[in-house]
């Protein structure tokens, strides 16, 4: 007697691509003798970003864009404030946190003159949790961004935790030109954040969204409701 477990399953795998099963996939082994050429090997697994050699910032930027980011794109800091403006009319926030980055003083400052209420995390996380939890913006730095995936890369820090870009209803991620790679494998080859390994990396390719079973979709469930990312650079 066919079970509804047996009819799911079954539905599962007449869509599961071809030759998925026995496709041989070899990961990046940071114990291998050469750790070099396991990411070699692996980075010539991955699908090939197509002109990788051109313009990284606006693949990046096109990837986030189809994922519904709203997307800026600014020669310098300095830009920055004039880029978020339209940002805060939209939106209707009236208020903001930032990190201890020492490049958001000219945006903080400009926020607080269009009348949005400005806060710096500054004190441990348990103490301004209420705070975090009750900002309409949380505004971050980023380490590094994908561009096939159209990921930003966050470490979270004691200056930036993770609850600036996960507790907040919109969150403006700042992207750096000169940070971002082609693929996942050339970030992880940089070895940038093993020179002091994090207690988490973090993926972000979208503003946070989830599915139930029926493929109910639904936003802001687990993080941000909208992003928002400033290319600098």
């Amino acid at each position: 007697m066919t079970t509804a477990r047996d009819r799911i399953l079954g539905r599962l795998r007449a869509v599961r691509a071809p030759g998925a099963a026995s496709a041989a996939f070899t990961y990046p082994d940071p114990r291998a003798d050469d750790p070099g050429a396991a990411h070699a090997a692996w980075e010539r697994q991955q699908a090939p970003l197509a002109g990788a050699a051109g313009d990284l910032a606006e693949r990046f930027a096109e990837a986030q864009r189809a994922a519904g980011s709203l997307v800026a794109r600014i020669p310098a800091w300095d830009a920055l404030p004039a880029a978020v403006t339209p940002w805060i009319g939209r939106f209707g926030i009236r208020s903001a946190l930032t990190g201890r980055e020492p490049r958001l003083e000219p945006l903080r400052r400009h926020l607080a003159a269009l009348g949005v209420q400005v806060g710096r995390y500054e004190r441990p996380v348990e103490e301004q949790r209420g705070e975090l939890f009750a900002t309409d913006l949380g505004i971050t730095t980023s380490a590094a961004a994908v561009a096939e995936t159209g990921s930003i890369v966050l470490i979270p820090s004691p200056e930036e935790p993770r609850l600036l870009s996960l507790a907040v209803p919109i969150h403006l991620a700042i992207v750096e030109v000169a940070t971002i790679v082609p693929t996942l494998a050339d970030f992880i080859r940089t070895g940038a954040y093993q020179q002091r390994l994090p207690a988490n990396l973090v993926f972000v390719s979208g503003a946070s969204r989830t599915a139930d079973i029926e493929l109910t979709l639904a936003m802001g469930v687990h993080g941000p409701k909208t992003l928002l990312v400033a290319v600098v650079g």
